[in-house]
């Protein structure tokens, strides 16, 4: 039976979306957040998205987040992102907002406002650095090492970029990306023999792949992204085409203007006075004094 896509986001979901799977998605925070020791997160709350349960699997290409909060009250939101809508940045940036206002009720005073924190996954690239895990905050143009706050971070893994390089399986976030990738089943078994939580997550990947509801959903999804693709494409396609018949045109009627100047100076060149220079090219008489 062929492996289903780890980045189709229907699946994403319910590998790491689910109550029962808690475990895989703390082993997975901890490693895209860079968590180490005492620092590690123990303990989560995923919070169920009864919208996505309603609406979210028919829809196109709608949104299938995993949202979450720390013991601490820090909030984490997840999004896989497979089509490049070239509008990431202010994409994130509103979910972002709108998670973090939705925290302060009516009354509440804003220091308790809690760290927000997005991860995007992209099988696109986006950010115009090399490295395929980045990390943004609030910082001081002037003084780099000034940051404002740190109630905001926003994160972004593309996945294009760690697919050219080749995996360290000594990081925890290049053991989870060789899962989540069409890895060769070699290293794969190497990722989950490092990280037990990437073995458990291989189980529930097949277990997910024996359900026909489960693969008619996912095919539902691959076909939601093949469409926008398709999409994307011939509107960049047209914008093209119309470009260059712009340009054609504009090409054309510079050369006319081009020519016309020409006929302009070889007539005054044989004394044609302007009044008969227009009568020959209908351009006007101020049209004509105005070509020297």
């Amino acid at each position: 039976m062929k492996r289903l896509k780890v980045k189709n986001d229907f699946i994403f979901q319910r590998i790491f979306g689910q109550p029962e799977n808690k475990e895989i998605l703390i082993s997975f925070l901890n490693a895209v957040l860079e968590l180490e020791g005492n620092k590690q997160l123990e303990d989560i709350e995923i919070i169920e998205n009864t919208r996505l349960k309603k609406e979210g699997i028919n829809d196109k290409l709608g949104i299938l987040d995993i949202r979450a909060k720390t013991m601490l009250g820090e909030h984490i939101n997840i999004e896989v992102q497979l089509v490049n809508q070239y509008n990431m940045d202010k994409r994130t940036i509103f979910y972002w907002s709108k998670i973090f206002t939705e925290q302060l009720k009516e009354g509440q005073p804003f220091n308790e406002l809690k760290k927000t924190i997005t991860i995007n996954i992209l099988d696109f690239s986006y950010i115009d650095v090399d490295s395929y895990s980045t990390v943004f905050h609030l910082w001081e143009d002037r003084h780099k090492d000034c940051k404002l706050t740190d109630i905001m971070e926003v994160r972004f893994i593309e996945l294009p970029k760690f697919r050219r390089a080749k995996p360290d399986l000594g990081k925890p976030l290049d053991r989870w990306l060789v899962f989540i990738e069409d890895s060769p089943e070699e290293v794969l078994e190497m990722a989950m023999r490092e990280e037990p939580a990437i073995a458990r997550a291989e189980e529930v990947l097949q277990y997910l792949g024996s359900f026909d509801e489960i693969r008619r959903y996912y095919e539902a999804r691959e076909m939601a992204v093949h469409d926008e693709i398709t999409r994307i494409t011939g509107a960049r396609q047209e914008g093209r085409q119309e470009g260059r018949q712009e340009g054609i045109e504009e090409g054309m009627q510079k050369g006319i203007e081009m020519r016309n100047i020409q006929i302009v100076k070889n007539m005054r060149v044989l004394g044609m006075e302007a009044s008969d220079i227009a009568k020959a090219t209908g351009l006007t008489v101020e049209e004509i004094e105005n070509i020297k």
